[in-house]
């Protein structure tokens, strides 16, 4: 490969200011840059600057003849100094210490701060147990082997980016490199997971023949010093120096014989008949990490159970982690076996896609994003199988150089994909416990971790809270609609607007009209409406005037439903309006959506052509809301879904958001974009929204307040777009993005 103009002019300028000797040592430029060249294809960059050094060490005036070195510091400032405009390879090098710098700050772009609330868990939710890594404090023996003060966070902390746009290294958050001796932290880590909906730990257990390791964080829930539901999933494999490449080389290593399985399981019998630990069906739920690995795994299930029945355990429930050589369940005498991800899940290849930093790179990486789609379409298994989500996975500081990858992944992805596992669970007649597994709590050396970092802050733990929420919302089969009418001086249109909700295919709803202080006959129309209709659950509350989004926020105060929906007191529902967004929602995952719309004059008759230039232009932008790469770059252009009575959406996600915004005339254009951080918004092409267009329209009041209120709209959401679940649940491209914001003049709202 030949050298880069930019690089050859940098050499020939290096030249001109060295001290003739050494011009006449090395007089053919050409030689010399020969030299240069093919130390660049072989290092890039730093291949220059260790061609140029060699030079002078070969150099007499620059030799030392005590040292195999140059020693003169002005030549050593001019190398440092040269800037050779670097050509794509050495732009590469500057991006990769532009991402490495940009991880040491403080404030990333797609931290997600924690939230202000703390998910209560109902009896329905799926019950999410995530796995949990106690090698979080020294001890004796990882001293001895791996050196003192050894923990997990030594692995962590020496791992770097193997190619660009690698996230390494991996640094914590609000919980810092923590040390498990200290009680308060696992203290803190069990409020975390209570906060955001965590329903359970599962502790890595490792017993080893009697002598037990790590189990300090056990203990404390065994004894009583915490409360919080666990169990145990035995670790029962050698510990090798797998991490230096040394397999063979045992550290301490397991038995496997009948006495052996007497000892384990009497051993952890205390935990078994601890209050909190975990059960199916009352049964102590117990995993083993590589049944495989047990001689006779059915003589084992079965001394256990007998223990158990004899020491007045019970019945116990034994999973197996399908990891490695696990095979089918029934040879094993288990009752489950559970997902153990990456183990066993297939993903498209990416090591000649990526640009590589490390040329001696062994390891393997893989596309995330495939498994999550995968998770699109699950079938239900005969057998018992438990699903298992993983956030992440990158071994890469565990084994430097020869790690896999999991590239791609980001909390709206794992989002999706938890979503997807909870709402089969539900559905599933074998998980009677709707038992979920997360891979992991705290793998940090693995890439695997829900807790708080540097990057993401707590994106993985909201994504998580947003998933049972979700999925809560839409396993209701017939939930309650809470319809809100705020409604001021449309005795026209008020009574007909009611009539439009009576006339709904779906029944199960409450009305809650807010009268915001009107001073023409709605009052009247609105009691009339309600003496005609005994049936229905309607209420009619009258208060002084104070804005249509106070009226809202009053009404929504007294609302009972999981889901909410806003009707215009001047607009019209279709009939099968919420029979179809509720399928929709359903469908598609989500917690909001709107429809189509239809627009009608004063009359009600339909303006197929209106002549108002605003409304046409709202008419094209619907008109091609399915041609957008991305919905949020439909709702970017302009607020597609119209008007806040076209919005439909799940009680929590209003309170997620804090209600609507402050602003005069985009508070539904608000929400609708504040939305798209926690979920994608369903759009449903049939039109079941019919929107008047008469003189009192408040898009006709538009002014420079307008304005100003767009463009802090527009502020906010690129404040913070890259945490946005929307965007990047599916299919971003970058190119895409940049190509969006640059056309509609939306760079100034992104700052560098």
């Amino acid at each position: 490969m030949p050298l880069p103009n930019a690089i050859t002019m940098g050499i020939l300028k290096l030249l001109t200011t060295l001290p003739k000797t050494l011009k006449s040592e090395h007089a053919s430029v050409g030689a010399f840059s020969e030299n240069v060249r093919k130390m660049y294809n072989r290092e890039g960059a730093t291949g220059i600057v260790r061609a140029i050094f060699r030079t002078f060490r070969t150099t007499k005036q620059y030799a030392n003849p005590d040292r195999d070195t140059y020693y003169d510091n002005g030549i050593i400032e001019k190398l440092a100094n040269l800037n050779f405009n670097f050509s794509r390879r050495d732009k590469a090098g500057r991006q990769y210490f532009q991402q490495l710098f940009q991880q040491t700050q403080k404030d990333q772009p797609e931290s997600v701060p924690i939230s202000r609330s703390c998910l209560q868990l109902d009896p329905e939710d799926p019950k999410i147990i995530a796995f949990y890594l106690p090698q979080f404090h020294p001890f004796p023996e990882n001293d001895e082997w791996w050196g003192k003060g050894f923990t997990e966070w030594t692995n962590v902390s020496k791992a770097v980016p193997q190619f660009l746009g690698h996230y390494q290294p991996k640094l914590p958050g609000e919980l810092g490199f923590y040390d498990l001796r200290l009680k308060e932290i696992q203290e803190r880590q069990i409020e975390l997971a209570k906060q955001y909906g965590i329903y359970g730990f599962c502790y890595h257990h490792y017993w080893f023949a009697g002598k037990r390791l790590m189990d300090m964080p056990a203990n404390r829930l065994i004894n009583g010093e915490m409360r919080f539901p666990f169990c145990l999933c035995w670790a029962n494999e050698n510990w090798t120096r797998r991490w230096d490449g040394a397999e063979q080389e045992i550290l301490i290593s397991q038995v496997h014989s009948p006495e052996d399985d007497l000892a384990f399981i009497e051993d952890i019998a205390p935990a078994l008949q601890n209050k909190l630990y975990i059960r199916v069906e009352g049964k102590p739920l117990l995993i083993v990490y590589r049944v495989n690995l047990l001689p006779d795994a059915k003589a084992t299930a079965k001394r256990w159970r007998d223990y158990c029945r004899t020491s007045g355990i019970g019945e116990i429930y034994l999973v197996a982690a399908q990891a490695f050589d696990c095979q089918e369940l029934a040879q094993y005498g288990f009752d489950a076996s559970v997902e153990f991800p990456p183990h066993k899940f297939h993903a498209t290849f990416l090591n000649h896609t990526v640009d590589f930093a490390n040329k001696d790179f062994k390891g393997k990486i893989y596309d995330y994003a495939d498994i999550v789609r995968e998770s699109d379409s699950l079938e239900e298994t005969e057998s018992q199988v438990y699903h298992t989500v993983m956030p992440s996975w990158d071994n890469e500081a565990r084994i430097p150089g020869r790690g896999n990858v999991y590239h791609n992944a980001r909390p709206a992805l794992y989002q999706r994909w938890l979503t997807n596992i909870c709402r089969h669970v539900k559905k599933q007649s074998t998980n009677r416990e709707n038992l979920v597994f997360i891979n992991a709590w705290n793998e940090w050396a693995e890439g695997a971790y829900l807790e708080p970092d540097r990057r993401y802050g707590y994106a993985y733990l909201q994504a998580t809270s947003n998933a049972i929420l979700t999925t809560r919302s839409a396993s209701e089969k017939t939930p309650l609609i809470s319809i809100i009418v705020p409604a001021y001086n449309h005795e026209k249109f008020i009574y007909s607007s009611l009539q439009s909700i009576a006339n709904q295919t779906y029944n199960n709803i409450e009305t809650i009209i807010i009268d915001d202080g009107s001073t023409d006959n709605t009052g009247s129309e609105v009691k009339r409406f309600i003496a005609n209709h005994p049936d229905m659950a309607i209420s009619y509350n009258f208060r002084d005037n104070n804005g249509s989004r106070s009226a809202i926020k009053k009404g929504i105060t007294k609302a009972k439903g999981a889901y909410i929906a806003i009707l215009n007191s001047d607009d019209l529902y279709e009939p099968e309006r919420f029979d179809f967004l509720l399928n929709a929602l359903k469908e598609k995952n989500s917690c909001l959506a709107f429809s189509n719309v239809s627009l009608i004059d004063e009359t009600g008759e339909d303006l197929s052509s209106p002549n108002d230039k605003y409304v046409l232009n709202i008419k094209n932008k619907i008109t091609n809301i399915e041609n957008y790469h991305n919905i949020v770059y439909a709702l970017l252009d302009s607020n597609v879904a119209v008007s806040s009575g076209n919005l439909f959406f799940s009680r929590w996600l209003y309170d997620a958001l804090g209600g609507f915004s402050d602003h005069k005339f985009v508070h539904d254009w608000s929400f609708i974009l504040r939305a798209t951080f926690y979920a994608e918004p369903v759009y449903v092409k049939d039109k079941l929204y019919k929107y008047r267009i008469h003189q009192t329209n408040t898009y006709k009041k538009l002014d420079a307040l307008a304005v100003t209120e767009t463009n802090s709209v527009l502020g906010d959401f690129f404040s913070r777009y890259k945490t946005n679940f929307a965007l990047f649940n599916n299919n971003f491209d970058e190119k895409i993005f940049n190509d969006f914001i640059e056309q509609r003049g939306y760079r100034k709202f992104i700052k560098c």
